[in-house]
């Protein structure tokens, strides 16, 4: 798997954390918009 796939894997768990497991915080910020532009940018 190319790396930019796993790092865009990951940008999602953290979209997921950021949703439903606020209180753990994320380590980068991450929204729907980054993780559909890393996608595009790929």
């Amino acid at each position: 798997m190319p790396e930019a796939v796993k790092e865009i894997r990951w940008m999602m768990e953290e979209l997921r954390v950021s949703y439903f497991a606020q209180q753990l915080g994320t380590p980068y910020p991450v929204s729907d918009k980054r993780v559909k532009n890393a996608i595009d940018a790929i």
